[in-house]
């Protein structure tokens, strides 16, 4: 997880935090962001809750 405090930098390892499968949804209502590997070409990108769920 990204957390959004760290602005620019957020990206980078050392300001990611690990979490668990069921603190997710909780860190991501606060804004944070998920951390992502695609399944095709293997890309790791930083994902915002409203990607994840989507908008109708």
């Amino acid at each position: 997880m990204a957390d959004p405090a760290h602005g620019r930098v957020k990206h980078h390892a050392a300001n990611q935090i690990a979490v668990r499968d069921d603190e997710i949804s909780a860190y991501l209502q606060r804004g944070f962001l998920l951390r992502m590997r695609g399944e095709r070409k293997g890309q790791v990108n930083l994902i915002a809750a409203a990607e994840i769920v989507g908008e109708d």
